[in-house]
């Protein structure tokens, strides 16, 4: 029975006995200090009642609170950006990058200086060539140079992604080996640490994970993606 219930309950009891006791048959009772005593030996016996019953649901409650167990955490930090950058993986991918890079760049070049010729030649044709003629050169001159910008636009796009999918099969490595030692050092929660202002560097963990990483992914292959017409 719920303590609020059971408190209004004999309050209500003991206030019938002390009407009952004071008024008998109509008559006031003579003797009202006995009825009083009583009244008031009633009301000791509710309040110790009470107090059991609320000492009863604190006892309750505190055993309640000793069953319940927070659960320890203990964090982990890793450095990922640090992690991918100085690994031998993360180098290969670079290197292989840069090769690349490097390869197209020098095309392009070439190309920007072939349509540099044909721009200045055609600037010295046009006192010789008739307006007609002038201006079907330099129809055919401005579609070469919007077909070197799309090649420029879509080489940079394959190089970027190129790039991306190195540096992604290195992050998902590098996750799960941070699961891996997460789970046998007993982390509940790992940070990583480019997100926190301020840590202590005896939760970090990112030179196991890097030795881990470079044992086991060495080196990312990476090839340049043709697109493919839709």
């Amino acid at each position: 029975m719920p303590v609020q219930f059971l408190v209004k309950h004999l309050m209500r009891q003991n206030t019938y006995l002390l009407e009952l006791a004071l008024c008998i048959n109509g008559r006031l009772y003579r003797n009202k200090d006995i009825m009083i005593i009583h009244f008031l030996n009633s009301y000791r016996f509710f309040f110790i009642l009470t107090l059991l019953c609320l000492n009863f649901s604190g006892s309750k409650v505190s055993a309640q609170e000793e069953n319940t167990v927070e659960p320890k955490v203990r964090i982990g930090v890793v450095d990922r950006q640090k992690i991918m950058q100085d690994s031998l993986a993360g180098e290969s991918v670079r290197k292989e990058f840069e090769a690349m890079e490097k390869a197209y760049r020098e095309e392009i070049g070439a190309r920007e200086n072939e349509l540099r010729a044909q721009q200045e030649e055609l600037g010295r044709q046009r006192a010789i060539l008739t307006p007609e003629a002038y201006s079907e050169r330099e129809n055919e001159f401005a579609t070469l140079v919007e077909g070197l910008q799309r090649d420029v636009a879509k080489i940079n796009k394959q190089l970027d992604a190129m790039l991306q999918y190195g540096m992604r099969q290195i992050d998902i490595q590098t996750i799960q080996i941070i699961a891996e030692i997460a789970e046998a050092k007993g982390y509940t929660l790992v940070l990583d640490k480019t997100q926190l202002l301020m840590v202590n560097t005896d939760y970090e963990f990112s030179q196991e994970v890097l030795t881990v990483l470079n044992a086991r992914l060495p080196v990312v292959e990476i090839t340049l993606i043709e697109e493919t017409a839709e």
